[in-house]
């Protein structure tokens, strides 16, 4: 079967949506044929997510900004694909319904439930997936793959998790941010905990700017307690490190994937109701808006979570309960179930 997946990634939106759908794509590949459908503009500020689309091989077809609904119907015209998977916010109930009619199947990827959606099913892989009220919002025959069970995860944490060790004393730090940083938190975070007696592991992501990324290095040359990564293999540095710094993506559930207890910061407002779930929950330590970084004392917080050693072994214990190592399997199972009938 023909896939298309609809994702944009880039400067203002961050690279989310890409990196999920890879995943997913990923997974999808094995038994059907896949090709991204992504938005570009003439200030480039979806680039990046088609950049690293491309890098993982996919085909890539670009579209418009503004006429993407349009675009969509002339490619099917010529591609013939019968399933189209989504994942942006940029979509409304008239994006549904125009498009509904020229697939055989259409899916969503979603996290706030913030419109009626014609659509065959939806997946949100969110711990609050349960909390949104769906029925209002879809037809009777909508199926939902709700919740950790559908987490979707990269091959490459299934592998590293059987290996974790839990120390008995902290040694090190992961900070992590995501795909691109135009408002430089990473520099606001180190600022806060570069003086503290542990090793920091701090991911430079793909799409962060070089004057962020120049500074960056300037403090490595300062504090020999700060490791930074490109390229970064992330399971395997979560592997190794024992609490973390992370944004409230989805870092959160490979985090807890990984055993580690973490902080969340929460850079957009759709990671609110996650962070807040597992902070409730007990899934993570303790977790904050960027804007108020500089009323919170990361460093005696950090230090909190360093020193008690039953406060993380409690937060890991209820990790393991949380994600489905093999949630992208299951997902893809479920999918080509329905596609082929």
């Amino acid at each position: 079967m023909k896939i298309f997946i609809r994702a944009d990634g880039g400067k203002e939106i961050g690279l989310g949506h890409v990196m999920r759908m890879l995943v997913l794509g990923e997974e999808l590949q094995k038994s059907n044929e896949v090709v991204f459908i992504c938005r570009n503009s003439i200030n480039n500020k979806f680039e990046a997510g088609i950049k690293k689309i491309k890098e993982k091989s996919f085909k890539v077809i670009e579209i418009s900004e503004e006429d993407y609904i349009e675009e969509i119907i002339e490619i099917q015209k010529r591609y013939n694909a019968d399933v189209l998977i989504t994942d942006s916010y940029d979509v409304d109930e008239e994006y549904f319904i125009k498009l509904k009619k020229y697939f055989k199947l259409i899916g969503y990827v979603d996290d706030v439930n913030k419109c009626k959606m014609d659509v065959d099913f939806i997946i949100n892989q969110n711990i609050n997936a349960y909390d949104l009220n769906y029925k209002k919002n879809i037809n009777p025959s909508t199926k939902l793959f709700l919740g950790t069970q559908y987490c979707m995860l990269r091959d490459e944490f299934r592998q590293a998790y059987k290996s974790k060790e839990i120390k008995k004393e902290v040694q090190d730090i992961l900070l992590t941010l995501g795909g691109m940083d135009n408002n430089h938190n990473t520099l606001k975070i180190l600022d806060q905990i570069k003086d503290i007696n542990k090793n920091i592991h701090m991911v430079i992501g793909s799409a962060f700017n070089k004057t962020l990324i120049d500074k960056i290095q300037d403090m490595t040359k300062k504090y020999n307690n700060i490791y930074i990564y490109k390229k970064a293999n992330m399971a395997q540095l979560m592997l190794k490190c024992d609490v973390a710094i992370s944004a409230c993506g989805s870092t959160l559930y490979e985090l807890a994937a990984m055993s580690v207890p973490s902080i969340g910061i929460v850079l957009a407002e759709n990671q609110k109701f996650v962070a807040e779930k597992m902070k409730e929950m007990k899934l993570i330590f303790e977790c904050f808006e960027i804007e108020a970084i500089e009323k919170i004392n990361l460093h005696v917080l950090l230090n909190k979570l360093i020193e008690d050693e039953m406060l993380r072994n409690n937060i890991i214990k209820k990790q393991k309960a949380l994600v489905n190592l093999y949630g992208v399997e299951s997902l893809v199972k479920e999918i080509n179930g329905i596609i082929r009938g």
